[in-house]
């Protein structure tokens, strides 16, 4: 099983302001085809922001739960059934599957938090 990168996750109230924030710091904002949802840059490091109406689209409720109290962490991997037979651990818990933008995507909740791993379909929408 091998990583190929992992950004943290934020839930923001107002994702407009959330991305001017970090445009005023200086990091360049990387949209996506989901209002809910836009990423940011500086140099290496990214940051995924997503408002509450992606989250309820996207996440099972108890994950939304969970992105409220702290961030996630969005994890790309190469295979998620290698994920599973690598790197599962036994007190992680499946919450559940989704499948869009060319993506799916597994939450999971670990004792570190939500962690949301995700491979690419090679179909994009």
């Amino acid at each position: 099983m091998q990583a190929r990168r992992s950004t943290p996750m934020y839930l923001v109230e107002d994702l407009d302001d959330a991305r001017l924030r970090y445009i005023g710091l200086g990091f360049v904002p990387m949209p996506t085809d989901d209002e809910g949802c836009c990423g940011v840059k500086a140099g290496q490091t990214h940051i995924i922001l997503i408002n509450r109406d992606h989250a309820e689209r996207t996440l099972p409720p108890r994950a939304v739960a969970l992105l409220e109290d702290r961030p996630a962490l969005y994890v790309w991997v190469e295979s998620l059934e290698d994920l599973r037979a690598a790197a599962w651990a036994e007190s992680d818990t499946f919450l559940g599957e989704v499948s869009m933008a060319g993506l799916r995507e597994w939450a999971v909740e670990s004792e570190h938090g939500l962690l949301v791993f995700a491979e690419t379909t090679g179909r994009q929408h």
